[in-house]
């Protein structure tokens, strides 16, 4: 549409994978050097990682493109196959034909392929593209390939590239094996402002065949915000601010433009839904509707749980202990109400306000009563997706104290995994994922997003879980509607898919930490060991027996894999214990001592 009027060949922003458009930052740089260096040296396995949209595809296609007419190379771009469907594909790529029905017979073709190509004096190649969909039993037959060798050189190099998550798998007990043998790994992190500028500039010529400068650097300042530094926003957010110069009949995108630009794309999905007012009225509706079912009117003294919210968290971060709770409400089981459901004619905003509870760190004189199941349905009717995902990511990154970020800030349209992953890359953060494990859960001791299935559709929406007070979950939902608190049991049935939590790696190192590490990563390991509460170990960088028997010490007393290995959920409790740093914490002991 507006190719003509700017002079462009084709469309600079499309979002396909051509290598003709790759813009080599920093770490793309490094991460093709890795590639080419792989190959040339016969390394058996490399992991290239990066966020959702950083150019991972993009950079693969440039890789295979260059490659020497001496490699073989199969792309293997949907993993989401059984072991018997992924080696066969794997197969397929490579020419080998015949009907092999079992895995068996697909391996002994494959190694008889890989044994004449290296006859051959050919190098053979196989590179994996979204390989965190890899189950953990393909990753350990893919470990089995590469035992695929002569006496001299590898028979089959390995190349898997993936979002984050393929760190997180690796680095588990399960693929230590195949994690050992990685020899060469980089991870792909979104641009910077420079860098961004340099991307745009560097599309825009591509598609011109010729320099242009179109956009002020105030717009691309803009537009960074709002991608984050991420190829892929940044081609969304570009090609909206070129339609909309287009429309206007402007030669270049200024600030105001792309200011246009990005406010309809961080504004698109979020909807004319419920606004903030009328969920908190809806909230005060269900309040409302669980005393009438009850029947009951209550004293002020009794309606302890519903209170007007509390602004002032001051005095909490300053160390201040809560107050301690009023002696009827310490041995009084939390009440519990059964809730009807409202009648079709009776619309929640005509019933007077009633606020639960809200703050993070829950004080003990404002103790909410639990929901039921019942209530718990309603309360996650009341929310929206998009608007339930930035609520919870705030809240989580309160705890953290950090400035809850506005919509603007994350790029709405991103999958809900990858949109925490940013969220959590933007404030310094990592994430750690939980399936089903809710043991594990109160162990970390962590604020965490929690995903509830609202419809039977399968439409998600999201809380943060901000505390664990005597066998009750504590939730906060978007502003205003403040602290739920509810069983495990009645929460149960709508959690669906992995628990999103945070964490802060002040180790600094990624990876498995083992004997084998550097002597700064030992020395690191060490420090948190002593602060610990292991003061025999000494503190020269050496993994010795007394540093081996210190982590295993460790990890049995956490209830963790006793495997020696410093992984990330080792270094998750490590830091914990070590107190170095503020780390939120979900039980009361810990939050009024902790951080």
């Amino acid at each position: 549409m507006y190719n003509a009027h700017f002079g462009f060949r084709e469309k600079p922003f499309k979002l396909v994978p051509n290598p003709d458009y790759l813009y080599l930052s920093k770490n793309h740089e490094i991460a093709l050097a890795h590639l080419t260096y792989a190959v040339s040296q016969g390394d058996g396995f490399v992991v290239i990682t990066g966020e959702v949209g950083t150019g991972k595809t993009t950079l693969c296609r440039l890789f295979l493109e260059r490659l020497e007419d001496d490699v073989e190379s199969a792309y293997i771009f949907n993993p989401q196959l059984d072991s018997i469907q992924l080696l066969a594909s794997i197969c397929n790529e490579f020419g080998i034909r015949g009907n092999h029905g079992s895995l068996k017979q697909l391996l002994d073709v494959l190694n008889d392929y890989l044994i004449l190509k290296n006859q051959d004096g050919r190098k053979v190649l196989l590179l994996i593209d979204e390989a965190q969909n890899l189950s953990i039993e393909n990753l350990e037959m893919v470990r089995m390939l590469s035992n695929l060798e002569t006496t001299r050189n590898k028979l089959l190099q390995i190349i898997l590239v993936g979002q984050p998550e393929l760190g997180d798998k690796l680095d588990s007990y399960e693929l230590r094996q195949l994690a050992q043998r990685i020899s060469l790994s980089a991870h792909l992190t979104p641009l910077g402002p420079t860098e961004t500028v340099g991307y745009i500039q560097h599309r825009l010529s591509i598609a011109a065949q010729r320099q242009l400068n179109l956009f002020t650097r105030g717009a691309c300042r803009r537009i960074h915000r709002f991608s984050g530094g991420i190829p892929r926003l940044i081609n969304i957010a570009c090609d909206r601010a070129l339609l909309t110069a287009f429309s206007l009949n402007r030669s270049r995108v200024t600030a105001a433009i792309a200011g246009i630009a990005v406010q309809e794309l961080a504004s698109r999905g979020r909807g004319q839904t419920l606004s903030i007012f009328k969920k908190m009225v809806f909230w005060s509706a269900v309040s409302i509707a669980i005393m009438l079912a009850a029947g009951i009117l209550y004293s002020k003294k009794e309606l302890i749980g519903f209170s007007t919210p509390t602004q002032n968290h001051a005095a909490e971060n300053a160390g201040h202990a809560p107050a301690a709770p009023p002696a009827e409400l310490e041995n009084e089981p939390p009440r519990t109400y059964k809730i009807d459901p409202l009648p079709a004619s009776e619309t929640p905003a005509a019933m007077p306000s009633v606020t639960r509870t809200s703050t993070a760190d829950v004080r003990d004189e404002e103790v909410p009563m639990a929901f039921t199941r019942g209530e718990m349905a309603a309360a996650i009717q009341a929310l929206e997706h998009r608007d339930s995902r930035l609520d919870a990511v705030a809240r989580v990154l309160e705890s953290w104290r950090q400035s809850p970020p506005s919509a603007g800030q994350l790029p709405a349209a991103t999958a809900d995994t990858d949109y925490f992953e940013i969220a959590a890359h933007q404030y310094g953060l990592r994430m750690y994922t939980v399936q089903s494990n809710w043991s594990l859960i109160k162990q970390m001791n962590l604020p965490a997003i929690l995903p509830l299935k609202k419809s039977a559709e399968g439409e998600i929406v999201y809380m943060a879980l901000v505390g664990w007070r005597e066998g009750l979950v504590q939730l906060v939902g978007p502003p205003g509607q403040g602290v739920v608190q509810t069983t495990l049991d009645a929460l149960l049935p709508y959690l669906h898919g992995p628990v999103y939590l945070y964490w802060k790696n002040a180790l600094g190192f990624d990876g498995l930490i083992s004997s084998g590490s550097p002597a700064k990563q030992v020395g690191a390991v060490k420090n948190l060991l002593r602060r610990a509460g292991y003061g025999q170990i000494d503190a020269l960088p050496v993994f010795d027996q007394d540093t081996a028997q210190a982590i295993l010490d460790f990890q049995s007393r956490n209830s963790l894999e006793p495997d020696g290995l410093i992984g990330p959920l080792t270094k998750i409790f490590l830091i914990q214990a070590a107190d170095i740093i503020h780390y939120p914490r979900l039980d009361e002991k810990d939050r009024r001592s902790g951080g």
